[in-house]
């Protein structure tokens, strides 16, 4: 009996963000343009410049 090849795809790992435009995938510390904003940085796609998200900087918690 003949068993079909079938390839297996795994996930990409958790920390893998991925551009809504052009679907370019890369962790979080990858290739991504860091651009300093007000407050936190956003992460645009390095193929198509589109903003893929906004991190804002956590405040520490007062003493």
């Amino acid at each position: 009996m003949d068993t079909p090849s079938t390839q297996t795809r795994r996930p990409p790992p958790k920390n893998t963000l991925f551009c809504p435009d052009c679907g370019h995938a890369a962790p979080i510390g990858g290739d991504w343009i860091v651009e300093e904003r007000r407050g936190g940085e956003s992460l645009v796609c390095p193929d198509c410049d589109a903003l893929v998200t906004v991190r804002q900087r956590l405040r520490p918690i007062p003493a």
